[in-house]
């Protein structure tokens, strides 16, 4: 008998955090799906850079080429291109995913970041991201409208407001007594994301289920965002993982003899210190005193130099987590090393020796370049120095394919471990994006009897094919 499929991503859970989870008993129905009904979880690396545009990219369209981080410049439209609220993906869209069989093809992709070939892609509150208006697609009020409706819902919806706001407010001012400093930001995203979007996209969820589409793809992002806004290790970040079982609970409950269920994540997360309060000067203003008459445009954040009538040049810095791409204004393509050597000679070797940085990328045709604390080394010489994050020879390739990319910065900056907290560019307590820990490695949920094999997988479009294939045996 035929079946269908749902896909539930759960963003920003490693691997390692799940197992942990549910050794403390914080995850009983996914526990459940272990015992009971076969279950079993797989790690798999996503790749670099470590961000949801990246990662899903790879498990939608099996290709995620180009697509160097969570923001990046665009030189050839002259646009920065980023996610979430304002996404602009839709301004380059068209140079992406030509020929590619997407996972969702004639099916439903809710709240993701695209629309991934779907016949309904429920453009609720991730609705800027979806660049795909399908014919059947719903907007925000068809769901939002039929939800509310339901007094069970709003009921629910009104005992969750309530008690999101308090938690969250208790946990914000336990962290502040703590001399922690949670990223006040994305603390209200994350209320926004627990309070309304999560309850929408799971209802929309099941709301594919009951009218049949298949393949369905829900991403749910509630966790990832209360990790940014206290750190992944939190008890708001474990508070939030029981909120993300109970919704797995039900959709399951709908499942009925129609869908087979599989869950997911993207990448995980690590603790972070930012550059700033590591360093006490933003990165972009340690860019200004490297490059003299320069103006340093960070992308949402502050600019530093000279005023832009008086300056000799611009760059501009997008940031994504660990990780930061720099980018010099007026070429249309990369610039190479040779060329950004002989412009600005000292600049690599300078950025590399900061304490808060890991390393530095750049590429000299066919060859990669590194900068470490100073030191310049070239292709797989540098492996010796990455099997501190992850297996050198896997991380080299992975580092490698992502240098390769013609929309990354002209140099590709990675934040180093200090104190065990990672250097983050951005105002974060948790992050991902860069080398190093739990955020390279996410988890497939999955049924035994699958024989699903994540194990030789070294980048999430090389997961694609394995979920193809179980969406194609299971139809059949």
């Amino acid at each position: 008998m035929s079946r269908k499929l749902v896909v539930l991503h759960i963003d920003g859970v490693s691997a390692d955090f799940l197992a942990k989870a549910l050794a403390a008993g914080e995850m009983p129905f996914v526990q459940h799906l272990i015992d009971a009904e076969g279950y079993e979880l797989h790690r798999y690396r996503c790749g670099v850079p470590s961000t949801t545009p990246f990662a899903q990219a790879g498990i939608l369209y099996g290709d995620n080429i180009e697509i160097p981080s969570f923001r990046w410049w665009d030189r050839e439209r002259s646009v920065v291109v980023q996610f979430g609220a304002g996404s602009t993906f839709k301004s380059v869209a068209d140079k992406y995913f030509q020929g590619r069989d997407p996972l969702t093809r004639d099916g439903a992709c809710i709240a993701a970041c695209y629309p991934a070939g779907a016949a309904d892609d429920f453009g609720i509150a991730y609705q800027d991201r979806s660049y795909g208006r399908q014919a059947k697609s719903r907007s925000a009020a068809s769901v939002l409208v039929p939800y509310l409706a339901n007094p069970i819902h709003l009921g629910d919806w009104v005992v969750q407001t309530v008690a999101v706001l308090a938690r969250t407010a208790k946990d914000y001012a336990i962290a502040r007594s703590e001399g922690r400093h949670p990223a006040r930001g994305y603390v209200a995203v994350d209320v926004v994301e627990e309070i309304f979007v999560h309850h929408l996209t799971r209802y929309a969820v099941q709301k594919a289920m009951r009218e049949g589409y298949s393949p369905i793809y829900g991403a749910f992002y509630a966790f990832d965002e209360t990790a940014h806004a206290f750190g992944p290790s939190d008890r708001s970040a474990m508070h939030v993982l029981k909120h993300v079982d109970r919704t797995i609970r039900k959709v399951a409950s709908v499942r009925g003899e129609a869908y087979e269920l599989l869950v997911l994540s993207d990448h995980g997360q690590v603790e972070t210190t930012r550059f700033a309060g590591a360093r006490g000067r933003a990165f972009g203003e340690v860019l200004a005193e490297l490059l003299p008459g320069f103006r340093i445009q960070e992308i949402k954040g502050a600019d530093y130099g000279p005023p832009e009538d008086q300056a000799t040049g611009r760059v501009r810095v997008t940031m994504s987590g660990g990780l930061a791409h720099v980018y010099f204004d007026g070429p249309r393509a990369r610039m190479g090393h040779t060329e950004l050597t002989a412009q600005h000679p000292d600049l690599a070797r300078a950025v590399s020796g900061l304490r808060q940085v890991a390393l530095v990328m750049s590429r000299d045709g066919g060859e990669d370049v590194f900068h470490v604390r100073g030191e310049e080394i070239r292709g797989p010489r540098i492996k010796p120095l990455l099997a501190a994050y992850d297996d050198p020879d896997i991380l080299f390739a992975q580092l490698s394919r992502l240098n390769s990319f013609q929309s990354c910065g002209d140099l590709i900056v990675f934040g180093a471990f200090v104190d065990g907290k990672q250097v983050n560019f951005e105002d974060q307590a948790g992050g991902h994006g860069s080398i190093g820990g739990d955020q390279l490695h996410p988890f497939v949920l999955a049924k035994k009897e699958w024989e699903i094999d994540t194990s030789s997988v070294r980048g999430a479009h090389e997961l694609h094919p394995i979920l193809s294939r179980l969406r194609d045996r299971l139809a059949t």
